[in-house]
């Protein structure tokens, strides 16, 4: 059995709140959760569970469902979207292939 996911207030509150806009999205369009879904190519399950901010649904979706709603993602349109895509592939470029845990071994001194 799959053991629940224990998340930070915050993320649960984050996940809430951008259900709750998806919801409040779809509604203002005149969309059912079945025909929302059929444009993000998901079950009206999924959207229902977007909607409620159930943690385990699929990001792309989540993402998907906005861009089809017109919500912005990242605090930028459409357009920038590409740019700072551009701008963090550079910066992760520059830092190391993989993160290492710093070692906490103390030194031997016993000569």
């Amino acid at each position: 059995m799959k053991q629940a996911q224990s998340l930070s207030s915050q993320a649960t509150d984050a996940l809430a709140t951008f259900g709750a806009m998806i919801r409040a999205a779809r509604v203002q369009r005149g969309m059912t959760a079945a025909e929302l879904g059929a444009r993000v190519s998901v079950s009206r399950g999924v959207i229902q569970r977007l909607e409620a901010g159930e943690p385990g649904t699929a990001i792309g979706a989540a993402f998907e469902a906005a861009i089809v709603l017109g919500l912005p993602l990242f605090d930028v349109d459409a357009t920038q979207l590409g740019t700072l895509r551009s701008q963090k592939e550079a910066m992760n470029a520059l830092l190391p292939k993989r993160a290492f845990q710093a070692s906490q071994a103390k030194p031997d001194n016993d000569f």
